[in-house]
């Protein structure tokens, strides 16, 4: 451990040094590799310091889940003065977020989901309802068909996060109309788009 790390953690920044321990042991193993004596060894401190501030390894991820939440519904708080753009865009951030990281993406997106965490559910909550006031907004514009915005969004999300799943799993072919899945994105909001 460095010694600003080790100042850090004596000045009261020990949670933090633990979730970046934590965040850095997910992007090299996966959450299999997140343990809360692995997160005490590489952000050195004690044995017992990682208990004193998260009660077990699910808490731990819960808390790093929500933090990477948050970070995503910042990269998707897109300024746009049209709504279609703002929410295409919203979409790429999605996109980007997600290959830039894929132990990132897999933590948020299939390990977390299932969280009795309160911090998680709000996080996750505040991601999607950005989201369903985005397709709400194209819809008011008259940019994406009527209806029930949840839904639509729904539909949106389900594509956006089945490309992204694809592109992980090497099945993103462009002879297969499977390429980028930002690209795969917009195809299908132009589609959506009303004239």
């Amino acid at each position: 451990m460095s010694a600003e790390a080790s100042r850090t953690a004596r000045s009261g920044g020990t949670r933090s040094v633990l979730l970046e321990g934590a965040a850095g042991l997910l992007e090299e193993g996966g959450v299999e590799a997140v343990t809360l004596r692995a997160v005490g060894e590489r952000a050195g401190v004690s044995r017992q310091a990682p208990y004193r501030h998260f009660a077990d390894k699910a808490t731990l991820l819960s808390v790093l889940a929500a933090r990477y939440l948050g970070r995503l519904g910042e990269a998707m708080a897109v300024a746009a003065e049209d709504p279609f753009e703002g929410l295409g865009a919203m979409m790429e951030a999605y996109v980007r977020f997600a290959l830039e990281s894929p132990p990132r993406y897999r933590l948020i997106g299939g390990e977390m989901s299932s969280s009795p965490h309160r911090e998680v559910h709000e996080a996750a909550r505040a991601v999607r309802e950005r989201y369903v006031r985005a397709v709400a907004a194209c819809q008011e514009a008259g940019e994406l068909p009527g209806g029930n915005p949840v839904e639509l969004a729904a539909i949106l999300f389900a594509t956006v996060h089945g490309a992204v799943e694809l592109t992980l799993y090497g099945h993103a072919e462009e002879e297969k109309g499977l390429g980028d899945p930002a690209k795969l994105v917009r195809a299908l909001l132009a589609r959506l788009r009303r004239d």
